[in-house]
């Protein structure tokens, strides 16, 4: 099993258009102040060289999950800085 941790939500995007069965956790890192993406599973480097060859993949599929974490991006700033959704 492999983690690795990505800041550009578009990696973990990729990830999900490309099928991988990955667990992908947002979090906040205290020390950088940026939320980042923890990815867990199995040959995430082959994965990552998928991209880079520039697999083919379902566009819809890549902006649902862009849109997604994004949008995670987003909640985790809010909750950092204590403010809340009304």
């Amino acid at each position: 099993m492999q983690i690795k941790k990505f800041q550009d939500p578009s990696f973990p995007a990729a990830f999900d258009a490309l099928k991988k069965d990955y667990i992908i956790t947002p979090r906040n890192n205290p020390e950088t102040q940026l939320v980042e993406f923890e990815v867990q599973g199995q040959n995430i480097d082959e994965a990552i060289q998928a991209i880079y060859e520039n697999k083919p993949v379902g566009v819809l599929d890549f902006i649902r999950a862009l849109k997604s974490y994004r949008s995670a991006i987003f909640a985790l700033k809010r909750q950092r800085n204590g403010v809340t959704a009304s």
